[in-house]
């Protein structure tokens, strides 16, 4: 039946923009407004956050994370773990986010929708799942009289609303989308440049000297000189607002008894796996943690050797088909396995499994006294300070060192919560109990620095390994010009490679595009080959990474009628990438310029 099907395959429509939005929204988080307590204020007055000013309602927020929970038991089975649950919190303010930065998007560009236009989608373009479905089929060729007969019943109209709206949501898009590339071009010059730099092709032989060798950071490099070097350098070391932290980390890890019970729970798991008439499928939905095969039961698909951990792939391909492994442990947890099928594919033997795993993960037992004892140190912190309440408890502080606003946190990894924190409250503050997942965290601000040019001291240590550096490249250079000096004949350099302990190596054939080994791309090494007539030797090249003499070996050049035949081709993948970067380039500019504010930190 149509209702069953489409039910079935019914997914976000996205086949009405043409080029997807391919740039994600890595937000930068302005904070709480200065204070906890104008958060706590705003969150008591129902607001969860603020996009540019426009409230995003606790009530709403709430009733999208419900939403988000639903569907994850429903795939899953059972309840997120505390890790996944605040990935879903994450994932659900994000999401709200950034359908309120599009939709004022739309406001200030005057995109609108019709309903005009809504209904001649609907009834003109109807998705690939209903052009391939059977039930609208004549002779074997899509009917669009059976597909407008479908949409007319009544039966179909819960999966109706659900496409217009999913078309109400896509087609804004869309039409921003136009609006951003739309007058994208590309020229007969730029054409040409990007034909010579993916046809033309030489190859070359080199003998490298690694600056590595020259190295050495027991040289002696005076205060003056590093000075100087900064005061040259000094836009080098421009920097955004950062602040630095220190921080208690109460490490979510599990316990022996907590592993002990993961072992126990897995071997009751497996006694159900191997009952008579146990379905492996239906009960790895029922007691799989891994997000990504539970929900169809356990299958992760045909996989062939290379792509799964070592002691997994091994029992698979081991194993014959339908057969059900013990309870084996790897990094990731307990699994019990079921071999599917086998197959071979372009001569390459692959397997088909079903697993269930139990992820190793602290208890509940375990993080509730890991909360209480967070919460412990949180009050000894307000009576006696960071550090002695520290020291009482035996506990390390750990520093982050200065981190620009964004939502990482060096060795903490993404907490929205405590850069919003971080960046709104004065030196000294403490924070309140904060969970990144994999630690409760208690952490204290140490400095804030403005925007400008870093402090010498804290660059200090960079600059003097860039003087290193530079030393050791201009050691290399030398050395690579006494060896050039000595090459009278390109047919020489094999010889006087091995004069001087070095090695003469050959590439394949390369373009400007590639990348070569052991060389890297588009970098001082490309310029001289592809500068050079075939025959010819060059004098020494320095790259980042080592100083090299170059012989070209062959030059294999573009022609009219390679272009002829990869111009068209060619044009369209230079139109996609501009309009792409296009994209890139907005939403960047949507992100700096966002004022966004979490008021979540203060309760959720």
């Amino acid at each position: 039946m149509i209702m069953k099907a489409m039910r079935s395959q019914m997914k976000l429509i996205m086949w009405i923009v043409a080029v997807a939005m391919v740039v994600g929204f890595g937000f930068i988080i302005t904070g709480t407004g200065g204070n906890l307590g104008k958060s706590q204020s705003k969150l008591a007055q129902g607001i969860a956050g603020e996009v540019n000013g426009q409230s995003i309602s606790l009530r709403q927020y709430q009733e999208v994370y419900r939403q988000n929970m639903r569907n994850y038991r429903q795939q899953s089975g059972g309840e997120p773990d505390e890790a996944t649950g605040k990935q879903i919190e994450n994932e659900t303010w994000q999401s709200m986010v950034e359908e309120m930065l599009l939709q004022q998007a739309y406001r200030k560009l005057g995109i609108k929708i019709h309903d005009e236009e809504v209904i001649s989608i609907i009834r003109n373009s109807p998705p690939q799942e209903l052009r391939t479905n059977e039930n609208l089929m004549t002779n074997g060729v899509f009917d669009i009289q059976k597909y407008h007969a479908f949409i007319s019943h009544p039966q179909s109209m819960p999966w109706l609303l659900d496409y217009e709206n999913q078309i109400k949501k896509q087609l804004p898009l869309q039409k921003l989308r136009l609006q951003l590339v739309s007058g994208i071009r590309i020229t007969d010059q730029e054409l040409k440049e990007a034909f010579i730099d993916k046809f033309d092709k030489v190859r070359v032989s080199y003998i490298a000297i690694p600056l590595g060798a020259f190295y050495n950071p027991n040289q002696e490099i005076s205060q003056d000189q590093v000075a100087e070097y900064y005061k040259a350098h000094q836009a080098e070391y421009d920097a955004p607002e950062r602040v630095n932290l220190e921080f208690v980390a109460f490490s979510q890890s599990p316990t022996e008894k907590d592993l002990q019970a993961i072992k126990d729970r897995i071997e009751e798991i497996y006694l159900e796996v191997k009952a008579p008439g146990a379905d492996f499928a239906e009960l790895a939905m029922t007691y799989s943690e891994d997000p990504g095969s539970a929900e169809k039961g356990g299958d992760l698909g045909f996989f062939g050797r290379g792509q799964m951990i070592p002691e997994f792939e091994k029992l698979a391909f081991e194993m014959a088909p339908g057969k059900v492994s013990q309870p084996f442990q790897t990094q990731f947890g307990w699994h019990i396995m079921k071999v599917e099928e086998k197959k071979t594919e372009k001569g390459q033997p692959m397997v088909r499994a079903r697993h269930i795993l139990l992820r190793t993960k602290a208890g509940e037992e375990t993080l509730s006294d890991l909360r209480i004892k967070s919460d412990i140190f949180s009050d000894a912190v307000k009576e006696k300070g960071f550090e002695k309440a520290a020291a009482e408890q035996g506990l390390e502080i750990v520093k982050t060192g200065f981190f620009p606003r964004g939502s990482y946190v060096p060795r903490l990894g993404s907490m929205p919560e405590l850069v919003n924190f971080a960046f709104d409250e004065g030196q000294g503050k403490v924070s309140p109990v904060l969970d990144n997942g994999q630690s409760y965290v208690v952490a204290r601000i140490l400095e804030h620095r403005k925007k400008g040019v870093q402090p010498l001291a804290d660059v200090e240590q960079l600059i003097r390994s860039k003087i290193y550096m530079e030393r050791a490249r201009a050691e290399a250079q030398a050395m690579a010009q006494t060896l050039r000096s000595q090459i009278a004949d390109p047919r020489d350099m094999e010889k006087m490679a091995k004069a001087a302990n070095a090695k003469l190596e050959t590439t394949g054939e390369f373009s400007r595009a590639d990348f070569v080994p052991n060389v890297g791309n588009q970098n001082e090494f490309f310029a001289a080959a592809f500068g050079m007539a075939p025959g010819t030797v060059s004098g020494p090249v320095a790259t980042d990474q080592a100083v090299y003499i170059i012989r070209v070996d062959s030059h294999n050049p573009i022609n009219q009628e390679l272009f002829n035949q990869e111009a068209g081709k060619l044009e369209q993948e230079l139109v996609q990438k501009k309009q792409n970067e296009a994209i890139q380039n907005w939403y960047q500019s949507l992100q700096k310029n966002a004022q966004i504010r979490d008021y979540r930190v203060a309760g959720m």
